[in-house]
Formats: C-alpha cells, sequence, structure tokens
C-alpha cells in the first residue's frame, strides 16, 4: 500500500486562538499518562501520536493511498489534529499505525479506545477485531484482539463514519455548522487509544459499594478466563498501609461480591478531606501460574437528600446537610474541540475553580477523559454528570423527541458503567431541559432505570424543563417567584426540583420529597479582548446584534470592565442570598470558561485571561455557604 506523509506535524490553522496547554502539544507528549486511573496496569503501551490517516467518500472501498498524518487522540477537524477539516455523513475517516508487540504467550492482547465517534470498525493485520462495527460517543470501549496479533510489528487500521446531526446518535453541542451556543462537530478517533498485556485469567473490571455504617466495601468483580480454579484477592490500603484483605474461589465462586470490612474511624470523603482508599486486585491462575493485577482507590462517602429542621429538604454529603455551590463547564476547547490539549489542562480547569471556590461542576452534555474525574476525586470536588443528548431524537435542539430512541439509553447506560466507581460523581442529569427528551412515559422509565441501576447516586431529571411529574415547571407568578405544581403521583421519580432561568437568580418552591435546585443562572458577558476571543461566526454575531441594537462587543469601560464585572456578578450573588434563606439547595452558575461566541465564564476560552479575582469570588461565595449555615442554625434553635 502506498502512503503518502508528511513527517512534520504541526497544528491545522483550525483554530482563531489556541490554549496555552494546546501550544504546548507535541507527537511526543500527546496524552501520555495512564489513561484508566481506577484500574491501572503496569505492562500497557499508548498509542498515541501520529497515525497515517485519509478521509474519503462514505460509499468508497478502501483507500489506496493516505492523505498524510494526523495526531491522535485530537479529532481531525481539530487544529491540534493536524488536519483541520469538516467531516460530514458523505465521509468516512481511515486510519493506520504500525505496533511492535513482543508479549509472551499464553497471553491476552487488549486494545482500548476512551472514544471514538461515532461508528469504528478495527481491523488488526487485515482481519477485523470489531464483531459488529462499535457504534458511540460517550464511553470507551476495548477490544481483545490475542486472535488477530503476532510477535513483532502489527497494522492497526481503525474506518470511522460519523452522521452527526442527522443521525441517531448522540452528539451534545456538535454541529456541522455552529451557530450560537452550538460549536464544531467532531468526528474519528477523539481520546487515547492503548494497548495493554494480561494473562489467560484477568479482571476485566470491577464495581465497589460502600456502605459508611456498615464500615464496609464490596466488590463485584468481572474475571475473563479459568474460572473454576481461579483465587481473587483484594487489599485495601490507606496511607500506603494494608487495613484489610479479603479472598473469594476457587470452585466458581468469583461471581459473589467480596466484602471487606475497613477499621473505624473511617476515612471519609469530603469536599474539604477528599479521604481515598487505595486498593490492589489480583486474580491468580494457579494451572497457568499467572497473576493478574491492578490498582484502583475508592472513597467511603454518601450524597443524598433530607428534610431540615425549617422543613426544606436539603442536600446531604455524609449525612451532614450540604449547599451544592457550582458552576457550569463543558469542557470544550478551541485548539482540541472536545479533547482537551493534555492531562494538564484537565487538571488545570478543575484546580482554577476550586480556587474560585466552587465545591461542584455541572459537567454540561459532555463526558470527559477518565482522568477529570480521577481529579475530581482527590482534589474534592463535586460532579453532576450530563448525559449527552442525542441528534435525531427530536424535531429541533428545543423541541421534544419524535417517537425514536436511538441510541440514548445505550449511551447512558455505557456512561453510567463508565463513572459508576468515581466517589467524586454524585447526580445523574440525563436530560437538559427538552433536548431529546422521549416524552412523559418513556421519560419516567428512564429514571426508573437509572434508579435500579445506580441507587448510590441522585437524579436529577429533567435539568430545567418537562417535570412529567407534576407537569411543565416552568411557571412564574407576578412577583417573579418560580412555583411547581403539585405531584400528581404518589412516586417521585426525580431528586430535584430544576430551575433555569437566566440572569436569575430564581428558584421553585419546594415540591414533595424534592431539593429545590437552580440548576443554570448568570451568564454575565464580559470580552477580555479580541485576542482572547473565538469569532468565526459573523452569522450569528450579525444575528445578536440586530436582537439587542447594539455592536457585539463589551459597551462599557474599556479600561473598566473587571470592575464592572465584578459589580454585577456580586450583585446577582446578594440575590441568591434570600433564596437560600426560602429553601435552596444548590444553584449552578453560567459558567466555566469563554466558548466560542460565549464571553460569560470566570476565564477566556483559551486560559490565558482569568476575569475575576479568586480571593473575591472566595469571598462572594463565602456568603453563601455561610448563609446555609444560619437558616440552618436558626431552624434547630
Amino acid at each position: 500500500m502506498n502512503t503518502k506523509c508528511d513527517n512534520t506535524w504541526r497544528p491545522a490553522p483550525a483554530a482563531p486562538i489556541m490554549s496555552r496547554f494546546g501550544e504546548a502539544v507535541t507527537p511526543g507528549n500527546a496524552w501520555r499518562e495512564y489513561p484508566r486511573p481506577q484500574m491501572a496496569r503496569d505492562a500497557w503501551q499508548s498509542l498515541n501520536g501520529l497515525w497515517e490517516y485519509a478521509i474519503i467518500p462514505a460509499d468508497a472501498d478502501k483507500p489506496s493511498a493516505f492523505d498524510g498524518e494526523i495526531l491522535v487522540p485530537f479529532p481531525p477537524e481539530s487544529a491540534l489534529s493536524g488536519v483541520g477539516r469538516k467531516v460530514t455523513e458523505k465521509d468516512q475517516i481511515w486510519y493506520r499505525r504500525r505496533v511492535d508487540l513482543d508479549g509472551d504467550h499464553p497471553m491476552r492482547t487488549l486494545l482500548h479506545f476512551e472514544s471514538v465517534d461515532f461508528r469504528a470498525q478495527v481491523f488488526v493485520n487485515g482481519e477485523e477485531a470489531t464483531d459488529v462495527p462499535h457504534s458511540g460517543t460517550a464511553a470507551p470501549f476495548t477490544l481483545d484482539i490475542s486472535p488477530f496479533v503476532r510477535r513483532g510489528e502489527n497494522i492497526i487500521e481503525v474506518n470511522v463514519w460519523d452522521p452527526t446531526c442527522s443521525h441517531l446518535g448522540t452528539t451534545g453541542k456538535q454541529m456541522l455548522d455552529p451557530t450560537g451556543s452550538f460549536h464544531p462537530a467532531v468526528s474519528g478517533i477523539c481520546g487515547s487509544v492503548w494497548i495493554e498485556t494480561v494473562p489467560e485469567t484477568y479482571l476485566a473490571g470491577y464495581e465497589f459499594e460502600t456502605d459508611i455504617a456498615a464500615g464496609t466495601v464490596s466488590f463485584s468483580l468481572d474475571v475473563r478466563g479459568n474460572l473454576r480454579d481461579a483465587t481473587l484477592r483484594a487489599v485495601v490500603l490507606r496511607n500506603g498501609k494494608a487495613v484489610a484483605t479479603g479472598e473469594i474461589g476457587p470452585e466458581g465462586r468469583l461471581d459473589r461480591p467480596l466484602t471487606l470490612t475497613l477499621p473505624r474511624p473511617l476515612a471519609l470523603w469530603s469536599c474539604d478531606e477528599p479521604n481515598l482508599y487505595d486498593v490492589e486486585i489480583s486474580v491468580a491462575d494457579p494451572v497457568a501460574g499467572t497473576v493478574d493485577r491492578v490498582r484502583g482507590y475508592f472513597a467511603m462517602r454518601s450524597f443524598g437528600k433530607a428534610r431540615g429542621a425549617d422543613g426544606k429538604m436539603r442536600f446531604t454529603l455524609n449525612g451532614e446537610p450540604f449547599y451544592v455551590l457550582g458552576v457550569l463547564d463543558q469542557g470544550w476547547w478551541p485548539d482540541g474541540l472536545l479533547t482537551p490539549p493534555s492531562e494538564d489542562a484537565v487538571r488545570f480547569d478543575v484546580d482554577f475553580l476550586r480556587s474560585c471556590g466552587f465545591n461542584a461542576i455541572r459537567k454540561h452534555i459532555k463526558v470527559e477523559p477518565r482522568v477529570f474525574y480521577a481529579h475530581c476525586d482527590r482534589t474534592g470536588m463535586l460532579v453532576l454528570q450530563d448525559i449527552p443528548c442525542g441528534g435525531g431524537d427530536y424535531d429541533h435542539r428545543f423541541g421534544n423527541a419524535v417517537p425514536r430512541w436511538g441510541m440514548f439509553r445505550r449511551e447512558l447506560a455505557d456512561v453510567v458503567a463508565q463513572l459508576r466507581n468515581s466517589p467524586s460523581v454524585v447526580m445523574w442529569v440525563p436530560f437538559n431541559e427538552g433536548w431529546g427528551q422521549p416524552g412523559a412515559e418513556k421519560t419516567r422509565q428512564t429514571y426508573k432505570w437509572l434508579r435500579r441501576r445506580d441507587p448510590s447516586r441522585l437524579l436529577d431529571g429533567p435539568s430545567g424543563w418537562n417535570d412529567w411529574q407534576g407537569g411543565k415547571v416552568m411557571e412564574s407568578d407576578e412577583s417573579g417567584h418560580m412555583t411547581a405544581w403539585p405531584a400528581d403521583m404518589a412516586e417521585e421519580y426525580s431528586d430535584v426540583l430544576d430551575c433555569h432561568e437566566y440572569p436569575g437568580p430564581a428558584m421553585f418552591d419546594s415540591c414533595g420529597a424534592r431539593v429545590s435546585f437552580l440548576g443554570e443562572f448568570g451568564a454575565l458577558d464580559a470580552d477580555a479582548g479580541p485576542e482572547h476571543t473565538w469569532h468565526d461566526q459573523p452569522r450569528t454575531i450579525r444575528e445578536i446584534e440586530a436582537r439587542t441594537g447594539k455592536p457585539y462587543n463589551y459597551d462599557g469601560d474599556p479600561q473598566g470592565w473587571r470592575e464592572d464585572l465584578a459589580r454585577r456578578y456580586e450583585a446577582l450573588y446578594e440575590k441568591l442570598l434570600p433564596l437560600v434563606a426560602r429553601g435552596l439547595g444548590g444553584s449552578i452558575y453560567t459558567q466555566a470558561q469563554d466558548i466560542g461566541i460565549e464571553r460569560d465564564g470566570f476565564i477566556t476560552y483559551d486560559r490565558k485571561v482569568p476575569k475575576f479575582d479568586t480571593a473575591f469570588l472566595r469571598r462572594v461565595h463565602g456568603r453563601i455557604i455561610t448563609a446555609f449555615r444560619t437558616c440552618l442554625q436558626t431552624a434547630n434553635h
């Protein structure tokens, strides 16, 4: 096969601006950390870096030549891929990479993909390794390619087709021709790719359940291979010291959970003290004489709801009343789009928001690489996880669903399985507003399925739209107070009564056993300068100018925009104080960063210019927490 590859990689001119993290990316340093922190092995090989690629018509045969090189894991639409071109449903993408493998036998070779958008077929040495094409966007997948690999050089090829908005797959805020609050579509490989070599008998995955009252942790394990003779052992460590050990098997007992009792006092996980227990799990096959070892971690914590002394429903963390003070985080980047430039970039976003005084992130219509959740676990940042909405499941972006259900439930199941072990994830948000919401009965059935699948977390369903439990909770009285209809059925499907109001703030009065929650508000606009702003949507900007009657630029004092923004922000949070006393259980400010033409972030899209003094933000946010604690103390007396 002939190839024509440019060995000199450089970012494509696809982004008006670059992040400071994107400017540091090279083929040699692109996403080099182990991608799965809660199930780590020593023997692994990163396949991130330069691959050959070709973009050809969707109805064409396999290409006879490649277009050049693409930097994986960045999508071809992004600047960091080095390609920077749009991919539509009329296209298909081919990738090729040569890999040297020298594993001993008998061993299994596992090929992992963190994210491929949307439909992928994988070939190893000319043979298809996917039983059926893998379809999805948000969740990783693994292939056992052992039957197809050989010692020495191997050729891995990936074929991807991505219809974006014209099919039933999940898309989130992707759009082929972005406008308004939507952003460029991504396609193909857009997450880390790596290989592991494991014994014939190995651990394919695990889930854990914790019980603070009992002081126990239970592991449910997915073991492959010789289940009759294998023995599984788990060691729990705290600060490097073993504190609990357990073992199960052999004789077919590996399908039972392994429950360990931890010594007291328990090291509970909280935002202020994000205590983690390490765990080492090994699967031994005495017949083959092999042992598979993985490392992970878990936390002892509970997140729930309870009625306080004032009669209001409140969130609780480890049984104590807790105010969720959060920020909407969409996780887009100017140079990588939905793929962050690096692991350091991911950690920077979380650390920056922590420095602003927030204790929670609403991860908005996107699933991040697993390093994001691991960093939230380690730093004590709560995550309210949205599920990306579907493409063809609704008539238009803000309408209800047509009778097709598409890929949503499958993606929902995959995302829950992927993030099930992350202690920082405390709430699922399956529907954002009306985006892909399927109607009353399917909405309720989705909630019920989600409760069965993961009873350990709260459920916000939906965020800011049709409640399907007491009517459309989008009403307000003459005084501007948001009100909710009484629940019309005995079973309550959601834990949260979620109001969206811009700029707000506003709230629904508590209804039934749900917590009143302000899921979106704010969005105060400020332009930090054209060199930090993405202005590539002239049609949208003209529409905004026509609607507002003024230029799409910050029209205040160009020298005093920071002071003006701070005044507006403090005034907004001043209005939040009486709502906390009224029973508001949490609030999510929009948003973490500027994105595209949206300029309402705490920092610019390129992550180079913070718009606020973080000490000022911590002071403003501290008043909300103080007000919350004061109203609880007053009620108790």
